[in-house]
């Protein structure tokens, strides 16, 4: 169900959105008293019709932070000269129009377009910049050999895509470049080090400092409570005897595209696995300590895709029979060159507890980077939604709104020595995963409206 205000209706929005930022801007701290009108907005609808409460996740604001939101309200948000009372008025008197359900979703609307205008939820986009000591030049072209440069990387040396550019340089603004390298690595392997810049972005979005000091695992990151986490991140490529993800191939049959994928995310969580076992498990800033595996998959063509099927394999052991009402079936192996057996389910049992969880995503990307940019696409996404199913949309880049962190899975390990705690990464459209040893359950907690898929192609208005 969509409300589609008329067009008097609009106009009434769009003065009433004015009003409420004159006003929220007026005050002293503005910024604070903007998140205090919409946590308390949020606190009321919840009570409302059924468009309101679904309309509230939409907005991709955590219950936990808006419940009770009324009741730890201030003079500048809830006084005489507030924006809480210019709305509750405004609400009352469009009520007698139209009717308290449909003043309802315009009073929703209104709470949306603050939302969006003072980018918070959904619409966040985090624009600070961070000056490193050793920052990255990750655009300065250090490569002799034109030839050595990654397909990728050149693609992104092209004088349209500078609005890329900007952004991941956003992203990279703050990181430390420790061993003189990553600016060669991002420019002739890419894959890897863009995983890391995207990854690095994702902290600092999620109120994690990065301490740079530590020289490995790739990030030590630590909550405000002073808890130590640290992630290892690393890529699933294609094989040697295999088409590159940016080479155009023919695509694979759905079994042996997540075999193979499979196959590629095991290969890169062993790795880690085993250097865990031979260097960090000696350090002491590891020791004790939280480990985690973050992977992201490039190992093919339309990799993105994949969204959580080949990760489900490789550490739950499971997957779905598409061609049998999309039932659960129990996925033990993967076949290698169609003949090797190789064991999955690694959180099905204590052979990986160093491995404390695995954050994956198919959607750390350069798409993401587009979302953040100006420049003229059109975005295909698919949402969860726990009664309507998938959602499918598509539209311009502009009128397109997803977080940074939206796509981000985490798997937590049940035999994990030092467990991942409960609150790390902890944002709405992060998707969490428990699996219970017992049942055999993948708890997969993932929140209504958040992101499946997504996908980006020139923009058919720009073109016609």
């Amino acid at each position: 169900m969509y409300f589609t205000p008329r067009p008097p209706m609009q106009k009434i929005i769009d003065e009433a959105v004015k009003q409420l930022i004159s006003i929220i801007d007026s005050k002293k701290n503005s910024k604070e008293v903007a998140w205090q009108f919409i946590l308390e907005e949020l606190d009321a609808a919840r009570q409302g019709n059924d468009f309101v409460k679904d309309r509230i996740q939409i907005l991709y604001v955590n219950d936990a932070d808006y419940i009770g939101a009324m009741n730890r309200s201030w003079i500048d948000v809830d006084g005489p000269t507030g924006p809480q009372q210019f709305l509750v008025l405004l609400t009352m008197q469009i009520s007698k129009e139209i009717g308290i359900d449909n003043a309802a979703m315009v009073r929703i609307s209104i709470v949306e377009y603050i939302m969006c205008h003072y980018k918070f939820g959904r619409f966040y986009v985090d624009n600070e910049i961070r000056i490193a000591k050793k920052p990255l030049k990750l655009f300065e072209v250090i490569v002799n050999d034109e030839n050595l440069l990654h397909s990728n990387f050149r693609h992104l040396l092209e004088d349209e895509n500078k609005p890329l550019r900007d952004v991941i340089s956003r992203w990279a603004s703050g990181f430390e470049d420790r061993d003189n390298k990553f600016n060669y690595e991002f420019q002739t392997t890419f894959n890897s080090s863009f995983w890391e810049v995207y990854l690095y972005q994702c902290f600092k979005d999620l109120g994690l400092n990065v301490d740079f000091s530590k020289a490995s695992p790739d990030f030590t990151v630590q909550k405000t409570n002073g808890k130590m986490i640290n992630v290892e991140a690393v890529t699933a490529n294609h094989a040697h005897d295999s088409t590159p993800e940016w080479e155009n191939g023919e695509l694979k049959e759905n079994d042996d595209f997540l075999n193979f994928a499979s196959i590629r995310i095991l290969n890169a969580i062993n790795s880690k696995h085993k250097k865990y076992h031979e260097t960090y498990s000696k350090f002491e800033h590891v020791i004790g300590n939280p480990f985690v595996v973050a992977v992201a998959p490039f190992e093919q063509q339309m990799f993105f895709i994949q969204n959580n099927e080949a990760i489900n394999r490789v550490l739950y052991g499971q997957g779905i029979d598409k061609d049998n009402g999309f039932i659960e079936v129990e996925v033990p192996i993967a076949l290698k060159n169609e003949k090797v057996p190789l064991e999955l389910g690694l959180f099905t049992n204590d052979k990986y507890k160093e491995i404390s969880a695995v954050i994956f995503s198919t959607m750390g990307t350069l798409s993401k980077a587009i979302t953040q940019s100006s420049l003229d696409r059109d975005i295909r996404s698919s949402r969860y939604h726990n009664r309507k199913g998938l959602i499918m949309e598509i539209k311009e880049n502009d009128k397109h709104f997803e977080t940074h962190l939206d796509g981000l899975q985490i798997h937590h390990n049940p035999f994990a020595i030092n467990k991942l705690p409960k609150d790390a990464f902890d944002s709405y459209e992060v998707t969490h995963y428990y699996y219970d040893i017992e049942t055999k359950y993948i708890d997969n907690q993932q929140k209504n409206y958040t992101m499946i898929s997504r996908n980006s192609w020139p923009s058919a208005a720009k073109n016609s």
